[in-house]
């Protein structure tokens, strides 16, 4: 049994790694499994739910927000909560370079639970699953999900709740900005920084007391103040570089938020 172990941790990769499995589970109460070995690593990332894990003589009592990391030939076993069983993805992999990149996810042998920003990584790693199941793209359209999964790992490391708030806010707020003049849906924003659009929305409402739809608006209105008062440009001119779809739309909302009419702030 001792040289089968070792056998697999010695196991040299050809490539520097490889996707074998990954899939999506809402388990049913006290559903377990193992006790089992792996041949590769398998991570877990636990969307919902609490559960308990069990590896090398310890117990680890886990809920929405945790994952855990299975090595190589580790003996483990995991059951789901009888009264609240968790929901939870997970990723079956290895390659040369896989204890290199969980090293630098702050993952390792000494080191197998985790944290996780659901509503930062649950489309990420819904996508991957949806893709690897349904065969929609190949091995590097499910490797480039896999490393935006451990981009989302390695940003945990030392990184406090707060620092996230701003950083997400801050890309989607340039993200805005550069992109004012284009029929851009908040959804695209959120895609762009990689984080839920319900996540986004919350971003805005608790920092910004308004949402991001309101955000580009009155960004986008600002613009307009400045070209109608330091430009010939015309309404409709005006209109699309501002991302409406024509005058009347800009005519609506100008009026909404400073009850008055494009041409009569032009004139005033």
């Amino acid at each position: 049994m001792n040289s089968y172990i070792e056998k697999i941790k010695d196991y040299q990769y050809s490539n520097p790694l490889t996707l074998f499995y990954c899939g999506h589970e809402n388990c049913k109460p006290c559903y377990s499994y193992g006790p089992a070995i792996r041949p590769h690593y398998l991570v877990h990332f636990i969307l919902k739910g609490k559960g308990i894990y069990y590896e090398g003589g310890n117990t680890h009592t886990l809920s929405a927000g945790n994952g855990f990391l299975i090595t190589p030939g580790q003996t483990t076993t995991y059951r789901a909560d009888l009264e609240d069983p968790w929901e939870y993805c997970w990723i079956g992999f290895d390659g040369y370079e896989a204890k290199t990149i969980l090293k630098n996810c702050g993952l390792s042998e000494e080191s197998l639970i985790f944290q996780i920003k659901v509503e930062v990584i649950r489309d990420c790693l819904l996508t991957l699953v949806n893709s690897f199941r349904n065969q929609l793209g190949n091995e590097y359209t499910y490797l480039s999900y896999l490393y935006q999964c451990f981009s989302f790992l390695k940003q945990n490391i030392g990184i406090k709740p707060q620092e996230y708030t701003e950083t997400y806010l801050k890309k989607a707020i340039e993200y805005l900005h550069q992109n004012y003049s284009y029929p851009i849906q908040i959804g695209d924003v959120a895609q762009h920084i990689g984080i839920d659009r319900t996540y986004l929305y919350k971003l805005f409402m608790q920092n910004k007391k308004i949402s991001p739809k309101q955000y580009l608006i009155i960004y986008r209105l600002q613009v307009a103040c400045h070209l109608l008062k330091e430009t010939e440009l015309s309404i409709s001119e005006i209109a699309y570089s501002c991302g409406f779809h024509d005058g009347a739309a800009l005519s609506r909302h100008f009026k909404n938020k400073y009850r008055i009419s494009p041409m009569a702030y032009r004139k005033s």
